[in-house]
């Protein structure tokens, strides 16, 4: 028996997922599953990671999300796969659409007419609880239900639209599955077994247990049903699965036949650098090699054969490996922060590279210096290369960020989201809270657990606590310092 699972989140799903994309992957694998599908929400935050964990333990991670859309009948998630690139290409769109018209902090969510605008290459679950599904039998009955099939399968077409099942020992859920199944063997169309998964193992459902009161802003004493009704949201086994979907078995059956249908994957992303903006008659490549000669002339007085023969090496390289473009915006930035006085400087592994120094992006010969460019570019690394550039901040800095969008355009640049994870202090307080400790109590606790350094529970773990007046024999202490240590290095939402 083989069975994929194709409906989980992680802890990109942002408080609302209990275990790394890294532990996922691993775990899965372990109970040798061949693929896994991914679908954080509203974003591909976590995909990168899952990828990058997949390919080491021989697991094929599919790409998708969980995407919030109104759908008339309320805000839902819809899971969806990416079926081809295509597919991953109109999910990005959509979900860049969604989060630009909505403030910051606030829910961002798709229209049904901009799901169909985007439909191509994906293929479109029906969800659990929270899906559309779900919602259209709770509050319109198997009518309405029977529209959203409907409305369904002619936005994604033949094929492409799994009624989703879900089985986590609840009565109102299997009164759906009831439904959900009819409603399917009506309309023909494909039933598919899922575990929605949140967490790769049963203990780590107290991680998102803390999870919901941190989103909820509740105590676990009084979060009440917000909070999961049992562990059952982890990862199983092709057998487990088979036993539960024993009544169903093309069920199961159908997540390996659309496992094989999901050839898109981040390998075969591919990418490509921006195009810089040349005078007619000139590519990338002869503009950058006319920049760079003329920089050398200034740069160096004379350009000795060691010079010329660094700089014809490194331009070849750059012509080969296609970067004439991010050099060319690199030194169009450097070149306006110079018009205006804006203090500039390139640094990190860019400094070793002739081709960056003669462009005025780096103040450091390297060839005097007798530099290795290898450790910023190499062939046989198949890295991109990094250069940083350091501006000063304020009025100036804003300046450069705004010369970039006016040059490219306002959906042609971006700023990079940063992931704050949780450290030491912050999980201390926020988990304290959770537990309901008084502020004094949640104030030397934080103290005391930000000075530790987190490597894992160890003899040095509790003798630390133990000398700092804390009883690890008291349970509340005791797991309060577990769930402390095990939300070191969560993601807890993006900041730029």
């Amino acid at each position: 028996m083989k069975y994929v699972e194709l409906h989980a989140r992680s802890a990109f799903s942002f408080l609302e997922g209990g275990s790394l994309p890294e532990s996922l992957a691993m775990t899965a694998a372990g109970l040798d599953l061949p693929a896994m599908a991914l679908l954080d929400r509203d974003g591909f935050y976590g995909s990168p990671r899952f990828h990058m964990a997949a390919q080491k333990s021989g697991l094929r991670a599919h790409v998708g999300t969980e995407l919030s859309v109104d759908d008339h009948s309320g805000l839902t998630r819809y899971p969806l796969l990416c079926e081809s690139r295509q597919g991953y290409q109109n999910l990005c769109r959509l979900i860049t659409k969604t989060k630009l018209r909505v403030p910051k902090h606030e829910q961002s969510f798709a229209q049904l007419h901009e799901l169909e605008e985007h439909a191509q290459g994906l293929v479109c679950l029906t969800g659990d609880e929270h899906g559309p599904l779900a919602h259209a039998l709770t509050h319109g009955g198997i009518e309405a239900g029977r529209k959203l099939l409907q409305k369904l399968s002619s936005i994604f077409g033949p094929g492409r639209v799994y009624v989703e099942l879900q089985r986590h020992f609840q009565r109102e859920q299997e009164f759906r599955n009831r439904a959900a199944i009819d409603l399917a063997c009506e309309l023909k169309l494909p039933l598919l077994a899922t575990n929605g998964v949140s967490y790769s193992a049963a203990a780590d459902r107290e991680v998102l247990d803390v999870f919901t009161c941190i989103k909820n802003k509740r105590q676990l004493a009084t979060a009440g049903r917000m909070l999961s009704i049992n562990s059952e949201r982890h990862i199983r086994t092709a057998e487990q699965m088979a036993q539960m979907f024993a009544d169903i078995p093309e069920a199961v059956s159908n997540t390996v036949e659309l496992s094989l249908r999901l050839q898109f994957s981040l390998e075969k992303l591919g990418y490509e650098f921006p195009r810089y903006p040349v005078p007619a008659g000139d590519t990338m490549d002869s503009f950058l090699y006319a920049r760079t000669w003329e920089g050398a002339r200034n740069r160096y007085r004379p350009v000795t054969d060691r010079v010329r023969n660094q700089l014809d090496r490194e331009l070849r390289l750059i012509e080969k490996l296609g970067l004439a473009g991010y050099f060319l915006i690199v030194w169009d930035i450097v070149r306006f922060c110079c018009d205006q006085g804006i203090l500039v400087q390139g640094r990190g592994s860019a400094a070793n590279s002739a081709v960056c120094y003669a462009l005025g992006v780096t103040s450091i010969d390297p060839i005097a210096m007798d530099l290795l460019f290898e450790r910023f570019l190499s062939e046989e690394r198949g890295e991109w290369p990094d250069i940083d550039l350091d501006l000063p901040s304020g009025d100036d800095r804003e300046k450069a960020i705004q010369y970039v969008y006016q040059r490219y355009g306002q959906l042609g640049a971006a700023m990079t989201a940063n992931v704050c994870t949780y450290r030491g202090r912050l999980a201390a307080r926020e988990v304290g809270k959770v537990f309901g400790f008084d502020r004094e109590t949640l104030d030397r606790l934080s103290e005391t657990v930000g000075g530790f350094e987190w490597r894992g529970p160890s003899d040095t773990f509790d003798n630390y606590f133990r000398h700092a007046g804390l009883d690890l024999t008291n349970r509340r202490i005791s797991k309060y310092l577990d769930l402390c240590v095990r939300l070191q290095d969560m993601p807890r939402h993006l900041s730029q």
